[in-house]
């Protein structure tokens, strides 16, 4: 069996992570993957819940902080192993001059590619990563620095503001993942104050919302749609009336609503 040791590498992308996809190996982009692949199509398990994982996003207003499309690999490749899983940390860096807290909201959503490259599954909870390669993107080559560079197209593409990005992956052991667990709770506590402010803008308390914030697996959309319309009207009319020098005092029962 290779060596599954504590070694780093770094790389920087071949390919054009910033003006397009259509020169990667592999397709990228909405909809380029199934977003499902069996475990009997799977040719490399990452971060399992018996494996360990952990995964977060940093930004940056400072460009220099971030060496942009450099992947940084400690452990393993795809190929480099006779294990069928491997422990997974990923850890995003981000910068732009013009980044706000709106854009590491978008950040930390985009982190996770979902069905947006061929031949690669992920699954993720708060701080944690699972991913699954399959057996046919691996025979077609499939690495960490296509994966890493495929990140960095796929969040400048969500993101404009991001103009620097560089990405790191562990694979080599939970030992290796345990200083990133513990930073990654620290970040897990900034992202949290920034998502309930973004929410609050928006008239949604995130504490009471049972998805996080996660819209699209809610059966209640169209509610919070709806609500956030009426507040919206609302939050105008005060504002003009406030506008036109005249004040308006809420009745109790307007308060309590």
């Amino acid at each position: 069996m290779a060596d599954k040791g504590n070694y780093v590498r770094e790389v920087q992308c071949p390919w054009p992570v910033v003006n397009g996809r259509e020169e990667f190996p592999f397709k990228v982009g909405p909809g380029a993957g199934s977003g499902l692949v069996l475990k009997s199509e799977t040719f490399l398990e990452l971060g399992s819940p018996t494996a360990g994982s952990c995964a977060f996003a940093l930004f940056s207003d400072q460009t220099s902080a971030v060496h942009d499309g450099r992947v940084r690999l400690i452990g393993p490749d795809i190929h480099e192993s006779d294990e069928k899983t491997y422990p997974f940390g990923q850890v995003i860096m981000a910068a732009g001059a013009d980044l706000t807290e709106a854009d590491y909201h978008s950040l930390c959503q985009s982190q996770y590619v979902g069905d947006q490259v061929e031949g690669f599954m992920v699954k993720s909870t708060p701080g944690h990563i699972w991913g699954r390669v399959s057996r046919q993107a691996a025979q077609k080559g499939f690495n960490f620095a296509f994966l890493g560079g495929a990140l960095i197209a796929l969040v400048k593409a969500q993101i404009p503001h991001v103009t620097h990005m560089e990405v790191l992956f562990v694979t080599s052991d939970k030992a290796d993942l345990q200083p990133l667990v513990e930073i990654g709770g620290a970040v897990a506590q900034i992202a949290k104050a920034i998502k309930e402010r973004h929410w609050k803008e928006r008239g949604i308390d995130i504490d009471e919302c049972a998805f996080g914030g996660h819209c699209g697996n809610c059966s209640d959309k169209s509610v919070c749609d709806e609500v956030k319309k009426h507040l919206h009207s609302r939050k105008h009319k005060i504002e003009e009336l406030d506008y036109h020098g005249t004040s308006m005092v809420l009745q109790p029962s307007e308060k309590r609503n």
